[in-house]
């Protein structure tokens, strides 16, 4: 275990990283998360905690975002090698000997990426909401924006042929959206603060301002031409209603040597939120260790 204050800015060769370790004593392997967003602080993982009890869960807020909002001092860090060098400086400063990896969505890029470079090993990479290809993850998007009502799937066509985010309109099928495919319970205080609190600098640069089109630095982001190079245990995770279907997580799972994939009944992209039971028995049945 790391000897460092968690709870505290640290700075890193990637500059300063606030970061945190829930259920510090407990006896099984670390967890590391990675969040999503971008630009979105870690909040909504914090429950990750209570669902994997017997295990210390590392959460951190990312560059831009959060406890971590400053700016690095060598200039705009907003591309996805920055985030990976965060994430291996954190590795590195925590010194455990041996830890999985759990990424979400955006977040998903970075932990992939960071298990390509290889710097450190994670026994499991678990990949919930993964977005390894931005083309696929666009199309995935165009066909459910096809099933949905009507009225609610004509205000966001209209918002990206406009390019107006801000109209009454499109924040209504937003919201629509967001209860069918983001979280379909009731959004828990720490969803609903990590939301508010997401940086529209840190988003737009590298996504951009809707789920639907990707406009910023991530553009042309796709890793499925090298999963084949991952060689540890990963496990794809989604929603049974995730925007990240399961079929893209079963095509992923179908590319790496020793890819597993799990669907969570009744969720969407939050399936720890929604479902943390179902949620944490996919994993424990995977990572082992205490319940």
């Amino acid at each position: 275990m790391s000897d460092l204050t968690s709870g505290t800015p640290r700075t890193t060769p990637a500059g300063p990283t606030w970061y945190d370790i829930l259920n510090p004593d407990a006896p099984g392997t670390p967890v590391i998360t990675v969040h999503g967003g971008p630009g979105t602080p870690h909040d909504y993982l914090r429950p990750l905690a209570d669902a994997l009890p017997g295990h210390p869960v590392v959460v951190y807020d990312q560059s831009g975002c959060g406890r971590s909002a400053q700016r690095p001092a060598d200039g705009p860090p907003w591309r996805l090698e920055h985030f990976v060098d965060e994430l291996d400086a954190l590795v590195g400063t925590l010194g455990f000997e041996r830890f999985h990896l759990l990424g979400h969505s955006f977040g998903t890029m970075i932990a992939c990426d960071f298990a390509l470079r290889g710097t450190h090993r994670p026994d499991w990479l678990i990949l919930v909401s993964p977005v390894l290809n931005v083309r696929k993850y666009e199309e995935d998007m165009r066909q459910l924006l096809f099933r949905l009502p009507p009225a609610t799937a004509q205000a966001i066509s209209d918002a990206l042929r406009t390019g107006r985010y801000d109209t009454a309109a499109y924040h209504e099928a937003s919201v629509e959206f967001a209860e069918r495919h983001m979280c379909r319970t009731d959004w828990p205080d720490e969803l609903m603060d990590a939301t508010l609190g997401t940086s529209a600098q840190v988003r737009d640069a590298l996504w951009g301002p809707t789920e639907f089109r990707v406009t910023g630095s991530l553009r042309s982001y796709t890793r499925s031409d090298r999963l084949t190079e991952l060689d540890v245990p990963i496990l794809f995770v989604c929603g049974e209603h995730d925007f990240v279907p399961p079929r893209a997580c079963q095509a992923y799972a179908r590319a790496v040597p020793r890819g597993q994939t799990a669907v969570v009944p009744d969720a969407s992209h939050m399936p720890h939120l929604e479902q943390p039971k179902s949620f944490a028995e996919e994993l424990l049945t995977r990572i082992g260790g205490p319940a």
